[in-house]
């Protein structure tokens, strides 16, 4: 069966790069039409089971409600398939968010799930992912696989020393590894982060928070009365020392990766947590997270001074050999 290539599946979103393909000539411009038109498996089973005469049969097929255009259909059919053969989602509902790392998508869960909805957090491949400075994230850590396995074979470590095609997949695969591992770690320790469920395909499946047509927003784009406010920060705050205690900075903590819902809220984005026992610059990471937390909660009257708070979460719950130094020591 022939599938689609990785580029064959993005979404109009990338208009610029299909663009560029289409200036390549009427040649190219027939081939990549050609390409597009061709369906991966659960298309095919789709296709067939639309003429099939048995009218239960045509159920089996993932049909999702949501497909957005033609080369975003296929993109969810490729990433999401799977997760509906093994009955984790039954459904693809709507779009939840489109960005430069990642669409995530609001699904009904399958009953393998037990949820009535689910996040799917689709990735960019790695040649459209756009995350500066990556590397400086990546520094300490170990390369993991698909299933969240270091990588311990020397020509695989290698092939990623050296740049080599097979080396930045791997390094993309080891990148979103990362993140499902640090959900799993942060949520079994009670921090407050959506839930993993499963992760394959270049996507991480987890718990959805808010309703379909009302997702939770991004605290930054909710307005808070002051008590709520100074709860919502401590409860932050909390959670960042539990993060550090267990060995997670996340590194890129804002109002912008806290969804708040309700009263309640969770933690998103960790793909470029660090660890502050092996990061160089653990420290100076987590003190931005907590000057941008301050920052955020200042608008409500909150003030603190962020670096001293930074600095005594720190010496809470790091061991004494590795002391935070000032950014103006």
């Amino acid at each position: 069966m022939v599938r689609l290539r990785t580029q064959d599946l993005i979404d109009e979103e990338f208009e610029p790069i299909l663009q560029r393909r289409r200036a390549k000539g009427a040649a190219d411009t027939k081939l990549h039409r050609a390409r597009a038109e061709r369906f991966n498996d659960h298309a095919v089973v789709d296709e067939i089971l639309a003429h099939a005469e048995d009218p239960y049969a045509q159920t089996a097929a993932f049909n999702p409600t949501f497909s957005g255009s033609r080369y975003e259909r296929l993109w969810i059919l490729n990433y999401l398939g799977p997760f509906y053969d093994r009955r984790l989602i039954a459904d693809v509902l709507r779009k939840v968010k489109g960005g430069k790392e990642a669409t995530v998508y609001c699904c009904s869960g399958g009953t393998a799930s037990d949820r009535d909805l689910v996040a799917a957090k689709v990735y960019r491949p790695r040649q459209f992912r756009n995350l500066r400075n990556d590397a400086l994230y990546r520094q300490g850590r170990e390369v993991l696989g698909p299933r969240g396995q270091p990588i311990r074979d020397r020509r695989a470590l290698l092939a990623i020393r050296f740049g080599t095609r097979k080396g930045k997949e791997m390094e993309h695969v080891s990148w979103l590894a990362h993140e499902y591992a640090s959900l799993q770690a942060l949520h079994a320790d009670k921090v407050k982060v959506p839930e993993p469920i499963a992760f394959a395909n270049n996507t991480i499946l987890m718990e959805y928070f808010g309703e379909v047509n009302r997702p939770a927003p991004v605290l930054h784009s909710v307005r808070l009365d002051r008590a709520e406010a100074q709860k919502l920060f401590d409860a932050l705050l909390d959670d960042v020392g539990t993060m550090l205690a267990h060995g997670r900075v996340h590194a890129d903590l804002s109002a912008f990766n806290v969804l708040y819902w309700q009263g309640d809220y969770r933690i998103i984005d960790f793909p470029q947590s660090v660890d502050p026992e092996v990061h160089s610059a653990a420290f100076p990471l987590f003190q931005r997270d907590v000057v941008r937390l301050a920052e955020y909660f200042g608008r409500y009257g909150i003030h603190t001074d962020a670096e001293a708070v930074a600095i005594e979460i720190w010496e809470q719950h790091m061991p004494p050999a590795t002391p935070p130094v000032p950014d103006d020591a």
